[in-house]
């Protein structure tokens, strides 16, 4: 008869045991699922935070698992606003084309745009340029009435070239103290350097 006692405690034990392990799995299982979960929600949330145009601050909350909660706050930041503004800078001419640019002459090859009316001065070589330039987004920039004096000049190829780059510009980039006009994604058609 103790034997009959110890064998059936020893069953309801084993049972149990097993009980206990089926509890585990099952909950061990809806955890990784509800971690699934989360991690969508918060690639969701990453992906739509990107604007690159104008500054933006975007904050998220994401519930985890153990009740505690974070925030991610992503700011983009202006490209025309830094160190160096696009306007009201001298800038320098030292690339055209791909190629760096040789100055024989006494007088820097230079772009100076001018925010409160629009226009823009250059030199390239022999004649003085003006014009006017719009900006319809942070990194959009496009040339337009471009007129230059009209003098005489041994070699005028540099400038020519130089009023046909800005005829084609539509975006530019400003990185350290360097300024890039561009042409859709292509490369630079000019880079200048921050002489302020």
């Amino acid at each position: 008869m103790k034997k009959t006692y110890i064998i059936l405690a020893l069953s309801f034990l084993a049972l149990v045991s097993c009980k206990n392990k089926e509890n585990q799995s099952s909950t061990a299982v809806e955890t990784d699922q509800q971690a699934d979960t989360t991690t969508t929600e918060v690639v969701q949330n990453e992906a739509t935070t990107s604007d690159a145009d104008t500054t933006v601050t975007d904050t998220s909350n994401v519930e985890l698992l153990d009740k505690m909660k974070t925030s991610t706050k992503t700011v983009v930041n202006d490209p025309s606003k830094g160190k160096f503004a696009l306007a009201e800078t001298n800038w320098k001419l030292v690339e055209l084309n791909g190629k760096a640019v040789t100055n024989t002459s006494t007088k820097e090859f230079f772009i100076n745009l001018d925010s409160k009316s629009g226009k823009f001065n250059a030199f390239a070589g022999c004649n003085a340029l003006r014009g006017s330039f719009v900006m319809k987004a942070a990194t959009k920039l496009a040339f337009s009435k471009i007129i230059s004096t009209k003098m005489a000049c041994k070699d005028s190829k540099l400038e020519a070239d130089f009023i046909k780059a800005l005829e084609k510009v539509d975006n530019y980039m400003i990185e350290g103290k360097e300024l890039h006009f561009h042409k859709a994604k292509g490369a630079a058609l000019a880079k200048f350097e921050a002489v302020k």
